[in-house]
This record gives structure tokens, C-alpha cells and sequence, in this order.
């Protein structure tokens, strides 16, 4: 299964470091609902455990970038916040351990890695911003997400999506009500389909990905 918002690529740091890697390591403990931001040093986030997402918040309004789970890395900066979803517990990387651990080779190739598919998803969220209509900032999210999950079941393409509209529309970054609109306007075409609580089935996948 590929990386996308719902789901991104992990780095495995048990499989990497050393058990006096990991004893050096801080590990801090977030609640749910904890609030995160840059606190003005280099630091690297590594999720050991838990939920959270990265988000632009602005006048009241949110924008969620992609969701964080165990072995995800992300280091915060002044524009991006991290809203912990469950009890968290996360590895903090300082800038000096930072650099010590940069003399593994598996280590620096897994992080450089992770952060150019950070800065790739973060490029195409940014085009679909500017250049898509709601309609196919929609559609091309159901289809990312389909097409990476890819699960499919008698040919055509299922859909988990464990999302709220409220949810979905801070992905999309538009209103709760316009893309609640476009959601049924696709099941009244019977383009998808609900088949359970946070599943659907994309009937037809063609009308998907040209639907503007």
C-alpha cells in the first residue's frame, strides 16, 4: 500500500538504532486534544505511538495536511501545528542528537527520504489548492486515497474513508457545507456508493476522475 494524507510513509527506528540510540532518546507524552507548535529549535518528531495531525490553523479555520501515526516523522515548524488525536508518544531529536545519529547511513537516507515525500505531498496539496475547483479537489482526494489503499472488490475500486464531512472538508479546504453537497451530488449519480459506515465503492472511476 502507498503513502497518501491518510497514511504516509513511516520510519521504522527499531530496525535502524541500537538499543544505546534508544537510550539517549527523549520521549515525550502527549493527551488527546494536546496542541503542539515550533518552540524555536531543530527538533525531529518520530511518533512511537498515537495520533495526530498536521494542520495550518488560521482566523479560526483549520487545514489539515496529513495525519501522523507510529514511526511518522515530522519536524515543526512556525506555520504548521501538530493536533494530537489520541495519547501520544513521541521520540524528540535535538539538533545535536540529530547530528550524531546522522552518522548512520540507513537512518539519514530513511529520514532525507520521509522529508522530500513531505515536501512532494505538501507541493501537490498546494497545487490542488490553487488550480483545482472543489468538485475535483474532492475527486482526486477519493481517488488518491482509493488508488493507494487499493482494495477492490468484484473489479471496481473500495474506499475507506474514516472521515467526518467536517473532517474532510479540512483536507479539501473548503466549507463543511459545499463539500457535503458534492458527496451526496456523487452518490445521487451513483459515482460511488455507500456501502458501510466509513465505506465506500467507487462505481464509476472514469466519471471520478473527470468529474469537475
Amino acid at each position: 500500500m502507498e503513502s497518501n494524507r491518510l497514511r504516509i510513509d513511516s520510519i521504522n527506528l527499531s530496525k535502524i538504532l541500537s538499543e544505546e540510540d534508544f537510550s539517549s532518546l527523549k520521549i515525550k507524552k502527549f493527551k488527546k486534544g494536546n496542541l503542539e507548535y515550533e518552540d524555536g529549535s531543530l527538533t525531529l518528531y518520530v511518533f512511537k505511538s498515537g495520533k495526530a495531525k498536521a494542520m495550518i490553523f488560521e482566523d479560526g479555520e483549520e487545514f489539515v495536511l496529513y495525519f501522523l501515526k507510529a514511526n511518522n516523522i515530522i519536524i515543526p515548524e512556525t506555520s504548521c501545528a501538530i493536533e494530537f488525536l489520541e495519547d501520544s508518544e513521541v521520540y524528540l531529536i535535538d539538533a545535536e542528537k540529530f547530528a550524531n545519529l546522522f552518522t548512520n547511513k540507513e537512518f539519514s537516507t530513511s529520514v532525507i527520504r520521509s522529508l522530500k515525500h513531505r515536501a512532494e505531498l505538501e507541493r501537490n496539496i498546494i497545487k490542488n489548492l490553487v488550480f483545482k475547483s472543489c468538485k475535483k479537489k474532492i475527486s482526486s482526494f477519493l481517488i488518491e486515497i482509493a488508488t493507494t489503499q487499493d482494495q477492490k472488490k468484484d473489479g471496481k475500486y473500495l474506499l475507506d474513508l474514516n472521515l467526518s464531512i467536517k473532517t474532510l472538508s479540512s483536507f479539501i479546504g473548503s466549507k463543511r457545507q459545499t463539500v457535503s453537497t458534492i458527496i451526496n451530488n456523487l452518490k445521487k449519480k451513483k459515482i460511488i456508493e455507500k456501502i458501510d459506515k466509513n465505506k465506500y465503492i467507487i462505481h464509476k472511476f472514469d466519471e471520478l476522475e473527470n468529474f469537475e
